[in-house]
């Protein structure tokens, strides 16, 4: 039961027999110098979309966004939310960008472009 710890604090009721695997997610700040950001993405039949937070090593907010992302896959969200990180993070100059996202396809593709899709 302690996998409901967070849920219970937000007053949301859980039933076991239907829900799948929930675990507890603990955020962790960045070192020194590191701006950490987190993104996520999803989409529908319809439409997609993307957002972002990103925070210092004291764990303090600086800024966040969310889009839009049109017509697309759940990739394709995550994949356009790790590229406006990226994107805000040269803008803003910060150097060292701690990028944490929740597909391994899009780490992949960060690390191999021949994975990213040509409308991106």
């Amino acid at each position: 039961m302690t996998d409901f710890i967070i849920l219970k604090k937000f007053n949301v009721t859980v039933h076991p027999s239907k829900a799948p695997k929930i675990i507890e997610v603990l955020w962790n700040p960045s070192t020194f110098q590191w701006i950490k950001c987190n993104t996520d993405g999803s989409a529908n039949s319809t439409t997609s979309a993307c957002g972002g937070i990103f925070r210092d090593k004291d764990s303090n907010f600086l800024m966040c966004f969310a889009q839009n992302t049109g017509q697309g896959t759940t990739f394709h969200a995550e994949l356009c939310g790790a590229m406006k990180a990226i994107e805000l993070a040269h803008l803003y100059k910060w150097k060292y960008l701690w990028l944490e996202v929740d597909s391994a396809l899009v780490a992949q593709a960060i690390r191999n472009n021949t994975l990213v899709p040509w409308k991106v």
